[in-house]
């Protein structure tokens, strides 16, 4: 026969102290919401034997080393936070998934009647300490709570050899006699050995080992020991005018206060049970105390299945959410996401709205595999003053539907779902830090007219760690832009005050050559050689100017402008002066269609003629060079769309090395004798404009420069 020791050290080996499934899914929903006060998480661990276990052995653990013990699931939760107690929380439903079968094959232990025992028992122990005020009332609470909790630890790990003493429904007498025949230790041990290995009050301990103790023997013991007793006792459904004279003799509390507070704590245990979902089950005479009924665990069973169901989410969406946090850019965040909708859910529409810069517009976006992706190019939504649905569940970051079946006031809306194709196109929110980030549009398939509670709170935490990927990948951005305008603004000052420094003894230089040509006029020799040194002079006094151009203040946009004129005469110039010597081709092809757009034309002159003269130095003055221009369906700043200037030529490529410092100023492809300035002129100029710039480049095939403008006429 096994003794006592033997049995606590298999059951704390083997970790099997089961969690109720409706609370330990309220508790992962009370969790996820941001909004969700510790208090309220508190409350709903403080209503599980096993999760209060859990938290209390946590806290008061050596990892933790704390020299203060936690009695208190409040005060445990306060101090291990939310996600701590969340992961507690996960780890346990794993365990209990995966070994559900425990509860399902039993036919003589019925844990909804242990639950409402349990319960009941906490509720009037958390009553009578309240009446008498002779204990703590949280104390009273948990130990009532978990007087019990020895019967669960042992049908856990001991499921046969606990069957077999609940087989034959022993009064209470027996019951401790079975256990500790059978299994060499009685519940009410194990529940007090728990404690004590919690390091929590003793006096709870002792209440756990007492609750069967005789009567008369506990009217010597401490207060919580004689409150948990009585609240056990009231708890049965047997005799209760045996139970209040046993509450009378301890406590001396009368039959009418016990009465008042029975019944009170059988609403209470109501309230709790509607409001957790709970299915909790008075026992039938026949059981007594111990538990004992033959049930059909139907309702079990779909209750693991269902947790189930949510773990495997879980274990397939931890993988999604890896994937959106170490994409390496917006694209590829958002095809992650896309790619979960599509494998947890089979939403195979979507597509993302999210705000310009200057939260005026919401543009549509979708990753270049989506099939949506050409629709999202046109999606465009002004964010103030708008009647869309859409528009106004991202401002209330809640969620909406469009549906069919209703009729949509707004026009984008009802274009939308023609669009999608579908009855219901779902439109989620995405928020991260109180910010809003964009919204999902998603259709539905045609079985759903809405999400369901466990979608529903799937998706929201997809779309919570999508927002707050986006919303930190849109922060980096912006940093690095202002990291870069104050580089750009220090290199400014930096190449203005060398260039002043420099072109002053280099003009002198100069005029002493010329003056010392004229002095030397018949000496060949001596003015071929002085000739060569006044180039080097004036190809560095190019390069100073070209630190001047790069130091120069901001181009202004104030002018309203015909690019296609603008660039027909840069290319006319280029092929007569700057290329007149090279091999070079350079041909323009304009769109007719083109609007004026309010900008600088000095810019404009500027950009492409210091690309035209990269492509050319690039291909060693040969090949060719096509300018193109075209209105895109990307929206600019201004939310009127953009020009595009593209320069492409079909020289060699640049190599890997090179693009990653394609802009940067002092840095020069070309070799010795070029500042490195020209390309960081044309993006300083294109940033100066409110423009983009991009470039792609092939091996062999040659490099694009693409420009977008935003249009603007006012």
């Amino acid at each position: 026969m096994s003794t006592k020791e033997t049995v606590f050290n298999r059951i704390k080996e083997s970790g099997h102290v089961p969690v109720l499934p409706e609370i330990l899914v309220r508790l992962l929903e009370a969790c996820d919401n941001q909004a969700t006060p510790l208090t309220q998480v508190a409350s709903l661990i403080d209503k599980d034997p096993s999760l209060s276990y859990k938290v209390l052995q946590l806290v008061n653990s050596a990892y933790f080393g704390l020299k203060t013990t936690y009695s208190g699931v409040d005060q445990a939760v306060v101090y291990l936070g939310v996600n701590s107690v969340k992961n507690m929380a996960v780890t346990a439903a794993v365990h209990q998934v995966f070994n559900s079968e425990r509860f399902n094959n039993l036919k003589y232990f019925n844990i909804h009647t242990f639950w409402h025992h349990s319960l009941k028992c906490a509720c009037l122990a958390r009553r009578l300490a309240e009446l008498t005020g002779q204990a703590n009332p949280d104390d009273a609470y948990l130990g009532g709570l978990l007087h019990d909790l020895g019967k669960l630890v042992l049908v856990s790990a001991y499921p046969e050899q606990y069957e077999a003493v609940l087989a034959d429904s022993p009064p209470q007498e027996e019951l401790l006699e079975a256990e500790q025949s059978k299994i060499g230790a009685q519940h009410a041990d194990i529940g007090a050995w728990l404690v004590a290995d919690w390091k929590l009050n003793p006096l709870i301990g002792d209440a756990i080992s007492y609750h069967h103790e005789d009567p008369q023997r506990v009217t010597g013991a401490f207060p919580l020991v004689k409150i948990v007793y009585s609240a056990n006792e009231l708890s049965k459904d047997g005799n209760q005018e045996v139970a209040r004279g046993v509450a009378d003799l301890l406590l001396g509390v009368d039959g009418e206060d016990l009465k008042q507070i029975t019944e009170a704590a059988n609403e209470e245990i109501l309230q709790i049970s509607a409001e957790l979902g709970i299915t909790v089950e008075a026992p039938s005479p026949e059981e007594g105390d111990a538990g004992r009924t033959v049930i059909v665990a139907e309702d079990g069973a779909t209750l693991h299945a269902n947790l189930a169901s949510r773990i495997k989410g879980i274990a397939l969406l931890s993988g999604f959410l890896e994937n959106m946090s170490q994409a390496e850019d917006n694209e590829a965040m958002i095809k992650a996401f896309e790619q979960s909708l599509q494998v947890l859910f089979g939403f195979d529409r979507t597509v993302l709205l999210m705000p310009d810069r200057d939260e005026v517009l919401l543009t549509g976006r979708a990753s270049a595999s989506n099939k949506l992706r050409g629709l999202s190019l046109e999606l465009i939504l002004p964010i103030q003053k708008s009647s869309s649905c859409i528009v106004k569940a991202y401002q209330a970051r809640s969620l909406d539907y469009l549906k069919t079946s209703e009729e949509q006031e707004n026009l984008a809306d009802r274009q939308i779902i023609s669009a999608f194709g579908c009855r219901v196109v779902a439109v989620v929110p995405l928020s991260a830090e109180m910010q809003e980030v964009g919204v999902a549009l998603i259709g539905l398939p045609e079985s759903m007219t809405e999400l369901s509670t466990n979608d529903h709170r799937l998706l929201k935490t997809i779309c919570q760690q999508a927002a707050m990927c986006l919303y930190l990948d849109e922060l980096k951005a912006r940093k690095a832009e202002d990291i870069e305008t104050e580089r750009q603004a220090a290199i400014s000052m930096t190449a203005r005050k060398f260039a002043h420094e420099v072109n002053n003894p280099l003009g002198i230089i100069h005029n002493y050559l010329t003056t010392l040509k004229l002095k030397v006029a018949d000496e060949d020799n001596i003015n071929r050689e002085l000739g060569i040194i006044s180039e080097e002079i004036n190809r560095i006094s190019a390069m100073i100017n070209q630190l001047d151009t790069f130091a120069q203040a901001s181009f202004s946009t104030s002018d309203l402008t015909n690019v296609n004129n603008i660039i027909s005469d840069i290319v006319q110039l280029v092929k007569s002066s700057l290329l007149n010597e090279s091999a070079t081709e350079v041909s323009f092809n304009a769109d007719p269609e083109l609007p004026l757009i309010k900008t600088s034309p000095d810019g404009i002159k500027q950009i492409v003629i210091n690309l035209l003269k990269n492509s050319s130095e690039a291909m060693g003055g040969t090949g060719q060079v096509v300018v193109t221009t075209s209105r895109s369906q990307r929206i600019g700043s201004e939310g009127q769309g953009e020009i595009i200037i593209r320069v492409e030529d079909n020289g060699p490529g640049l190599p890997e090395t090179v693009k990653d410092n394609l802009f940067t100023p002092f840095i020069s492809t070309k070799g010795i004798g070029h500042s490195g300035l020209g390309l960081s002129i044309v993006k300083k100029a294109v940033a100066d404009l409110g423009g983009t710039i991009e470039c792609t480049s092939e091996s062999k095939r040659g490099t694009v420069f693409e420009i977008g403008l935003p249009i603007s006429n006012e």
